[in-house]
């Protein structure tokens, strides 16, 4: 019996991550290995088993405590995809400037009470270029800390398409209707031929850009954020 309590509480503790449940489940853990080793009928190695596992399993305790009375706060940083997966590559930054730092199950940012903004609020941003997908966070630093901040990311439509409208001939075209396919918005581009528009993309996603004036039109598969050459000619 005491050796399935000693597994279970194992396999919890491997899932454990603030110091006030590591400690608590060290005393736990302490108990079992206490109550087998008196089976056994060794005492003096119950004792010191007992005695080693309270010791490792406080100091995380003791620890916290320490950085409490000097505040400094470790926030944990959780970033989710849409879809609530968590992501494991992501830039992820802080308003105050601080280094975040990777760290089981997601990031890490230790704030130091000089760095503490006021008002105890802080913004923390992630982007996971590669997905396309970026968020933002707020959190309250208050009188937990260990607290933890959850990023929920959406896709990332930030992105411009610039770029120049030109004939067969490379000569600009004015007054050429410039979209993106599937999207509403429409550019006019100027005597030079030149035009911007929302993407409706993050940086590096690839649109359809389309031009047209009167009977002529082009179109162009190009990546939301570069300077783009659409040219245009009788279909």
């Amino acid at each position: 019996m005491e050796e399935q309590a000693l597994a279970l509480a194992l396999k919890v503790a491997s899932h454990i991550g603030h110091p006030v449940m590591i400690a608590m489940f060290a005393l736990l853990i302490a108990a079992s290995v206490f109550a087998l080793a008196l089976r056994a009928k060794r005492h003096l190695m119950a004792g010191v088993l007992a005695t080693g596992i309270i010791v490792l399993g406080v100091a995380p305790f003791a620890a916290s405590a320490f950085l409490q009375s000097r505040g400094v706060y470790h926030v944990q940083v959780v970033v989710l995809r849409p879809d609530q997966s968590p992501v494991d590559i992501a830039q992820v930054k802080s308003s105050n400037g601080g280094e975040v730092k990777m760290a089981a199950g997601g990031w890490q940012l230790d704030i130091l009470p000089q760095a503490r903004p006021a008002g105890g609020i802080i913004t923390l941003s992630a982007l996971a270029k590669d997905e396309f997908l970026r968020g933002r966070s707020t959190l309250v630093l208050a009188q937990d800390y260990y607290p933890t901040a959850t990023i929920q990311l959406v896709a990332d439509t930030s992105a411009m398409v610039r770029g120049v409208v030109v004939d067969e001939d490379l000569g600009a075209i004015a007054g050429a209707t410039v979209s993106i396919d599937g999207y509403p918005d429409q550019a006019v581009t100027d005597q030079k031929g030149n035009f911007v528009l929302p993407a409706h993309a993050g940086k590096g996603q690839i649109v359809e850009v389309r031009a047209q004036k009167g009977q002529l039109t082009g179109r162009l598969s190009a990546p939301a954020g570069k300077t783009v050459e659409v040219i245009i000619s009788r279909e």
